[in-house]
């Protein structure tokens, strides 16, 4: 009996040591903790403010940045000339994959309840070869340390988005050179280790609490008008001078030129065989899903492939856009289709190059932002 009471007292004794000593040492262990996840925890806090507050987040990939000074590109536009805050989210090889990852992590009732989500879809990243989909340097890329850390440990969201997220980092794990643990042991793993969990999210609320205002965004619709807008646009969009395929004349010199003397001119868009084994339009599904608990109805927007350049195969993918405009119905959400099967659908201006929206492009997607959100 003595032996039992002393090491009862033992662990009690010890358990008393540990947490006087994670009081007074509470910087030290922050330190220790947070060397590698400050920085990243805090972009992770800032975009799941932004869906609190009910600030427009536009994803996105390359079209997000590979023309910056575009005068009618969202962030530019409603930040510098409408006064009105948007943020957005992503740059090359984002897919829907990671956006989905994003949004779990930040996964709480104020987010579901305030979040106005846009998600710039490009049939880019539902064709080309049959491995298509989400690749593992762009899922660290967005998925960084702090991210994952919300995920894991204070997020709200199903278990069956974080199972799914682990089970992608557990598939490609030799392609993440030394992994931290985050990454290197499964969920189901990390989840065990109940008493270091707690202390990790300590930590992370503690991020969650600093200089954060919550004060929700009300957005007034501006009075625009939209043709002359389009007009404006067109006036600014770089003149095209060497083809008739509205694509501007320096991509068209690098890109289109070289294909053109291979005789690998007009370009075929290239369909996953069976629609099971298209990873992107898996993924895209995954989203959807996960969507559904939006109590404000998410935007999707198909942007185009040039008709005029991706002239073969265009039926086959046709198809294939139909179905992902369909599933995005079905979910009730909002769909903005900038998809055309015909080059007479197409208005030269919509792109700038081969798939990337020009300004005329952009004045259609604002318009469509503004309508969709500021009802």
């Amino acid at each position: 009996m003595n032996r039992l009471f002393l090491n009862i007292f033992s662990l009690l004794l010890a358990l008393l040591v540990i947490f006087i000593s994670l009081f007074l040492l509470k910087d030290e262990i922050f330190d220790y903790f947070t060397t590698s996840l400050k920085e990243t925890q805090q972009k992770t806090v800032s975009l799941q403010s932004d869906l609190e507050t009910g600030k427009i987040v536009l994803f996105g990939s390359s079209e997000l940045l590979i023309y910056p000074n575009q005068k009618f590109l969202p962030q530019n536009y409603f930040n510098n000339d409408l006064k009105l805050p948007l943020r957005a989210q992503g740059n090359e090889g984002q897919q829907t994959f990671v956006i989905m990852s994003q949004l779990a992590a930040c996964d709480n009732q104020i987010v579901r309840e305030n979040a106005k989500v846009v998600v710039l879809l490009s049939p880019s990243w539902f064709t080309g070869s049959s491995d298509n989909g989400l690749t593992m340097p762009k899922f660290l890329e967005f998925m960084y340390p702090g991210m994952m850390n919300k995920l894991y440990f204070e997020s709200d969201t199903n278990d069956k988005y974080r199972y799914l997220i682990s089970d992608y980092i557990q598939k490609n794990i030799s392609l993440i050179k030394d992994p931290t643990f985050v990454y290197k042991y499964p969920l189901n793993i990390l989840e065990e280790d109940y008493l270091n969990n707690e202390i990790k999210k300590f930590i992370i609320q503690n991020f969650d609490d600093e200089n954060i205002d919550l004060k929700l965004v009300n957005y007034i619709k501006p009075v625009l008008n939209y043709d002359e807008l389009k007009v404006k646009a067109k006036t600014i969009e770089t003149p095209t001078s060497n083809n008739s395929f509205g694509v501007n004349s320096e991509y068209y010199s690098k890109y289109i030129e070289p294909e053109i003397a291979k005789n690998n001119f007009p370009f075929s868009i290239i369909i996953p065989p069976e629609i099971d084994k298209n990873q992107e339009f898996q993924d895209f599904l995954v989203l959807l899903d996960f969507l559904k608990s939006y109590k404000i109805k998410p935007l999707f927007i198909m942007q185009d492939l040039n008709p005029y350049v991706f002239a073969k195969n265009r039926e086959e993918a046709n198809n294939l856009m139909g179905l992902i405009k369909l599933k995005v119905l079905e979910h009730n959400f909002e769909y903005m289709d900038m998809w055309t099967y015909k080059k007479d659908d197409y208005e030269m201006g919509t792109l700038t190059d081969i798939v990337h929206l020009g300004e005329l492009g952009w004045v259609k997607v604002n318009e469509k932002i503004i309508e969709h959100f500021m009802k």
